[in-house]
């Protein structure tokens, strides 16, 4: 998987000239995908547990998604509502990560909370492209936006990840598994890595796009 993430970084490179404010701001979010798998795998191979860079990544990539979505989003009170949900979410991390969970365990409370918060913003934005009366007026296709695109891509990818979301801290509170939780993990692990191999083709597909509306 972390391969398919860094492969994905050269035609944001080759792109990025003709990338707007929030097509940057995904391609930030790419970039962090890539440096979160390659120095997760280092600090773990090192110290053998690198929960406590995992969950300071997922708040960092919170921040860049509240971002892309603050970009996207049309309504005012969209917006604002978006930063405080920053800031609640600021702080659950602080509460999960120095007394709940701690830092040597999945913050699978702080991280659940993050990954349904940015499904709705996704359900959110897809919502407003249907609705939008400036496009139909231009008679634009939903499906030409390079942010359909990539909104698609994380959707696909959030709700995919979700499941070990909720229950990865408590398969790695449960000491030696039994096959039934392996048989979890197997699964829930085979979604989230079946949702980042999708959302990296829609990405790309989003980069696609991209280039056709700039020529």
């Amino acid at each position: 998987m972390v391969g398919i993430e860094v492969l994905l970084l050269i035609p944001f490179f080759l792109h990025y000239r003709l990338l707007n404010k929030e097509q940057r701001v995904i391609f930030a979010y790419a970039i962090s995908n890539a440096f979160t798998g390659v120095v997760a795998d280092i600090i773990a191979r090192i110290y053998h547990n690198n929960m406590a860079f995992t969950a300071v990544m997922f708040l960092v990539q919170f921040f860049i998604l509240t971002l892309f979505y603050i970009h996207v989003l049309k309504h005012p009170k969209a917006k604002k509502i978006l930063q405080v949900m920053l800031a609640a979410a600021v702080a659950l991390f602080a509460v999960d990560f120095t007394f709940l969970e701690g830092p040597l365990l999945f913050n699978s409370i702080f991280i659940s909370f993050r990954t349904f918060v940015l499904i709705i913003y996704g359900v959110i934005f897809f919502l407003q492209l249907m609705r939008d009366e400036s496009l139909i007026e231009q008679s634009i296709y939903i499906n030409t936006l390079p942010a359909f695109w990539f909104n698609a891509g994380l959707f696909v990818s959030l709700c995919c990840s979700f499941p070990l979301d909720l229950c990865f801290n408590f398969l790695q509170r449960g000491g030696t598994p039994d096959d039934k939780l392996l048989s979890i993990f197997r699964i829930t692990a085979s979604l989230t890595w079946t949702g980042g191999v999708i959302q990296a083709i829609l990405f790309y597909i989003g980069l696609l796009k991209v280039k056709g509306v700039r020529r």
